[in-house]
């Protein structure tokens, strides 16, 4: 009896610990990290990207598609015209940070809320809209970020499907995992537009989910059916 306490005891902290580098947990905040069934979400993270996110604006245009773009502040001072791009396509922008630190689920609230202010501003400034979106970096979550995001009145963004794409090079592998997740219920589809593999295997997948009657929404979307 007394060993079973002990295992909950370590377990629960254990828990805690581990869901904060998992955003599908819900621990700290309420993500959305999923969306309606027979629908796919094509999502875009640490853009905007000089070279590769052009083309995959190009992949979009020629299928029709609206995506989400997660941007990273230093990287839309870079290349304002293509944040104009995007926008004008009519994909969907959210804020990633404005440095995209590893540090940053260290910060304070107020540097935390100074980030997203700053990325923020700087979305409005060119697109003239203001956006609610945002994800946090490599889904860390913890009671400040949650608190922010509540100050700022914006949604935390997950995934179900982990492309992995900053780590798979292959792009025949990294088609083959976004598929399984895709067949295993799958919906929110977490990408890099910084990603060659991202880039490679992208119209296969689009493919695939086309010739399955899947339909492409933007995270919006979600929200507005909720």
């Amino acid at each position: 009896m007394m060993l079973f306490l002990y295992l909950i005891l370590l377990t629960i902290p254990l828990y805690y610990i581990f869901g904060v580098f998992d955003i599908r947990k819900n621990i700290y905040i309420n993500s959305i990290n999923s969306g309606k069934k027979g629908s796919v979400y094509l999502t875009f993270d640490d853009g905007p990207d000089a070279e590769l996110t052009p083309i995959i604006l190009d992949i979009l245009h020629k299928h029709c598609i609206k995506a989400t773009f997660f941007l990273i502040g230093v990287s839309i001072q870079k290349n304002q015209e293509i944040v104009k791009r995007i926008h004008k396509e009519g994909h969907e922008i959210g804020c990633h940070t404005y440095n995209h630190k590893s540090t940053f689920p260290l910060y304070s609230q107020n540097n935390m809320e100074i980030e997203l202010i700053k990325t923020n501003s700087l979305i409005t400034a060119i697109t003239s809209n203001k956006s609610k979106l945002f994800r946090p970096p490599y889904g860390v979550t913890n009671p400040n970020i949650s608190k922010v995001l509540k100050k700022l009145e914006m949604i935390s963004i997950g995934w179900d499907v982990r492309s992995l794409d900053t780590v798979i090079s292959n792009s025949n592998v990294l088609y083959e995992r976004v598929i399984r997740g895709i067949e295993k219920g799958g919906s929110i589809i977490l990408f890099h537009d910084r990603c060659n593999s991202t880039i490679e295997s992208l119209e296969n997948i689009i493919n695939y989910c086309q010739k399955n009657n899947l339909q492409f929404k933007t995270i919006t979307e979600i929200i507005d059916e909720k």
